[in-house]
């Protein structure tokens, strides 16, 4: 594991007892150190989840060349238009798809 890495995770596990500490000041600290290593299992697993999902180099031509459009200029040029928005919602469309 990178230092950037540790340093990352130590600041996760700082953040979040220190959070529950404000959050829930009744709870002693055994059970607020349960909590926090719940959420932080949770939170670790999700961003796991997130990190294994990748686009193809096929797909992203795939979406590029469905949301553009050639547009012959005067000078018999053609610049490519892209409709950014449509391929905004494709690409978002596809990282939020369940696996």
């Amino acid at each position: 594991m990178a230092s950037h890495e540790i340093k990352a995770a130590q600041r996760r596990v700082a953040l979040t007892r220190v959070y529950l500490k404000m959050a829930c000041p009744g709870i002693e600290q055994r059970a607020r150190a349960r909590l926090a290593d719940s959420i932080l299992i949770l939170i670790d697993a999700d961003h796991r989840a997130m990190t294994q999902r990748k686009i193809t180099e096929a797909q992203v031509v795939e979406m590029v060349w469905t949301h553009s459009q050639c547009v012959l200029n005067q000078t018999g040029r053609c610049p490519l238009l892209i409709f950014g928005n449509q391929l905004a919602e494709e690409v978002n469309a596809y990282f939020n798809e369940e696996e």
